[in-house]
């Protein structure tokens, strides 16, 4: 008898087991959560950031009681949690709980695009105040050299409009921030450099956000070819922007700074955030 009560019971088990396995879901609560999660994105994509704060937060605590469970999909799901919190705290400006939201979320998945720029515009906005934090910014730019040293994708997954222009966006202020302008190419750093790259990017995708054609003859016109202009010109501080009639600038800081607010204002037209 005890022996066929012994049998019944790992039948019993093989059989919740398999269910389980064939529906992953049944680990962490179910569709409700997968549900929630979707709803929450949904409401960010929509902009509604503080609906979408408490949705992601209604998540959380579903998935919080699922206690011991240790699965790809509630890793996934986790990682997905957290850098929702993460890029609403961001659009609501809240850049220290975005960052430590994200730094959570790479526990569980690393190789995210949106998690990884999301916690690389914290430690930007972290750092671009009044003193300059050098140290957060290096840590921006650090993260955007291993964005794209990794091969991870170009886009977020969760909201499209988060994608590669972003990070060259931010590389380039982040050089700007901490006062490296140089266009240095062997190294993939300085200001210029990530203005020049987006700006070919931009033009790639049919975009002229200076008004100014690649091949244009006049190379003061042209962002692609201000490197060049700046060694030849007699005042390198002088600048066409967007077509509008040449202008002097009092330094090549303040020039620099009217090109990134042009190229800002180009990515978030297209990609509105």
């Amino acid at each position: 008898m005890k022996k066929l009560i012994k049998i019944n019971i790992m039948v019993m088990m093989i059989f919740v087991l398999s269910c389980e396995a064939d529906d992953p879901l049944s680990f962490y609560g179910g569709t409700e959560l997968v549900d929630l999660v979707e709803s929450a994105w949904a409401s960010f994509r929509d902009g509604d950031y503080d609906v979408s704060l408490a949705t992601f937060q209604e998540a959380k605590d579903i998935a919080d009681e699922q206690t011991g469970t240790d699965t790809l999909l509630i890793h996934s799901t986790y990682g997905s949690i957290h850098t929702g919190i993460g890029w609403c705290n961001l659009r609501l400006l809240n850049a220290d709980i975005a960052r430590d939201n994200f730094i959570i979320s790479q526990g569980y998945v690393l190789y995210s695009f949106g998690t990884s720029v999301g916690l690389m515009a914290s430690y930007f906005e972290l750092g671009n105040e009044i003193p300059i934090d050098t140290a957060q910014i290096n840590l921006a730019i650090e993260i955007g050299h291993w964005i794209f040293s990794s091969g991870m994708p170009e886009e977020f997954e969760n909201d499209v409009t988060i994608n590669v222009n972003d990070v060259k966006l931010l590389m380039a202020k982040s050089y700007y921030a901490k006062g490296e302008l140089s266009n240095n190419s062997d190294e993939n750093s300085g200001a210029l450099f990530w203005i020049f790259d987006l700006n070919r990017t931009l033009l790639e995708m049919g975009i002229n956000p200076t008004g100014c054609t690649p091949d244009c003859l006049d190379p003061s016109y042209c962002i692609p070819d201000y490197s060049l202009y700046l060694g030849n010109s007699s005042n390198p501080n002088m600048w066409n922007l967007c077509g509008s009639g040449e202008q002097d600038y009092d330094s090549l800081d303040e020039l620099i700074l009217m090109i990134l607010m042009v190229l800002e204002g180009k990515v978030f037209e297209i990609f509105p955030a």
